[in-house]
């Protein structure tokens, strides 16, 4: 039975693998839901402000479907999109990229929580619900819900980034096993290479031209 939703979801995927320069199914979306007090929008350009001051980060609008509350926010060579909704915060992000999850996506969720926090005037706990999804080889929308808790990041469900690290890192295992068998091949291939031209060529014969008999 196909999912009403996954038309929606399959061109937010689209706009955002544009963006992130890589295909949608290595596109992965998190999404943050909690109680928003106060002027959620507010807030989300204070995320952005404090993300460019103290952390030196880039930001500019994203285009597509965000409808303008998405950003794609930048550090060097390693990009992801933020999108403000009423009910929470969402991050897009290219799936296996270690330099997302340990790095850009952390930091982001360390300014939320304390915006949050003192926009709130209250221990800021976390996000209620996290939702994580993306797009199968098929097309076919893939989600995860869990309950969300604090976190050495200040906000997050640590088991849904346990996950997405440990798949990241079989990502990367899986790429280095291919490098070291084409390595392995190419290696084969030149020491059989340097091995026939090692080999002595066979000596050929000088060719003897016969006399032909002179025309008497």
């Amino acid at each position: 039975m196909m999912d009403y939703r996954e038309p929606k979801f399959g061109a937010k995927f689209e706009d955002a693998a544009r963006q992130l320069g890589t295909v949608p199914h290595q596109v992965e979306s998190l999404k943050l839901r909690e109680h928003v007090e106060g002027d959620h929008a507010a807030q989300y350009r204070q995320l952005l402000q404090a993300l460019a001051n103290e952390a030196g980060l880039k930001s500019t609008p994203a285009n597509g479907n965000s409808r303008g509350n998405g950003h794609v926010v930048e550090n060097s060579k390693t990009k992801i999109i933020l999108e403000e909704h009423e009910s929470g915060l969402e991050i897009f992000y290219i799936a296996g990229s270690i330099a997302s999850l340990v790095g850009l996506i952390p930091l982001v969720l360390k300014c939320w929580s304390a915006i949050r926090e003192h926009n709130g005037r209250h221990h800021h706990g976390g996000p209620e619900r996290m939702e994580a999804r993306r797009l199968g080889i098929d097309g076919k929308l893939v989600e995860e819900h869990s309950h969300a808790w604090a976190s050495p990041w200040g906000i997050h469900s640590f088991s849904t980034l346990d996950n997405a690290v440990f798949l990241a890192t079989e990502k990367i295992d899986t790429e280095l096993d291919g490098l070291r068998q084409a390595l392995g091949t190419l290696t084969a291939r030149i020491e059989a290479l340097e091995s026939k031209a090692l080999k002595p060529s066979p000596t050929r014969k000088p060719r003897v031209r016969k006399k032909q008999a002179k025309d008497r």
